[in-house]
């Protein structure tokens, strides 16, 4: 398992990790591309990123849910990120395939990853969409489920080869990355809701990063190689969004709000 750690974390850390890392250092390098997403997209692709590492080339995120009032068997579905055959995303869509799909079905009565080869109790509906699926691509896979309080699930999709797949090792770290993307999911939603005045510049970001490390405007302009005035610029115009006076209250503000990783 922790062989498999490293290798994941490898694939999608900025730069190699020493062979002597220990495993809080695997874990810091796999959750760090998650925690520096600033927005969505980001965050989406670097699950995909985590998911191609374990093997899994195509990925699907959605947020799933059945009306209450509703007399049939609905499904409502929400695209958060994908990377699968358009042709077959436009051909899902068109026939309506969410409220029928085996794989959202067993979403509802598991907490567990589980395999779509295992899912059980197909129709000949269900058995359909299987195999235009597979026609299409998508040869095999995994779902993970992770509920959400009022009743909606956030479905992670994975697929690629068989032996992937099959891989006990690949379900928990496939496991592990989806909770990852959820919590900062989560992170991410709560700065949206506080609306746009909240968001920071990536080179705001990076000054209060540095701020909230001790380093003076000087250090700071010799670090990312601009002047100590530009460094103050961006210091003050980042205090001003963030209703502050003081810069030392700025970093800590963008700390609180999860806008900065330190």
């Amino acid at each position: 398992m922790i062989h498999a750690l490293q290798r994941l974390a490898n694939a999608i850390s900025p730069g190699p990790l020493p062979a002597s890392a220990g495993l809080a250092a695997l874990v810091s390098a796999l959750a760090m591309p998650f925690a520096d997403s600033c927005d969505i997209p980001s965050l989406a692709d670097s699950f995909g990123d985590a998911a191609n590492a374990l093997g899994f080339p195509l990925y699907v995120i959605t947020r799933i849910s059945r009306p209450h009032s509703s007399a049939r068997s609905r499904t409502n579905l929400e695209m958060i990120g994908a990377r699968y055959p358009d042709d077959w995303v436009q051909h899902y869509q068109q026939r309506g395939y969410a409220s029928i799909d085996p794989v959202h079905r067993t979403a509802f009565t598991r907490s567990a990853p589980y395999r779509w080869h295992d899912i059980t109790g197909l129709n000949r509906l269900e058995r359909r969409l299987l195999d235009e699926a597979r026609d299409a691509g998508l040869i095999s896979g995994l779902s993970i489920p992770i509920h959400e309080p009022g009743g909606s699930i956030l479905l992670l999709s994975l697929s690629g080869p068989l032996p992937c797949v099959d891989s006990v090792i690949n379900l928990r770290l496939a496991y592990m990355i989806s909770t990852q993307l959820h919590f900062e999911l989560q992170r991410l939603s709560r700065i949206q809701s506080r609306g746009p005045a909240r968001y920071l510049s990536p080179r705001q970001r990076e000054c209060l990063v540095w701020v909230a490390r001790g380093k003076s405007s000087w250090a700071i302009g010799r670090i990312l190689g601009i002047s100590h005035h530009t460094v103050d610029y961006h210091i003050a115009e980042a205090m001003k969004i963030l209703d502050v006076n003081s810069r030392t209250a700025a970093a800590i503000n963008a700390m609180v709000q999860g806008l900065i990783q330190p």
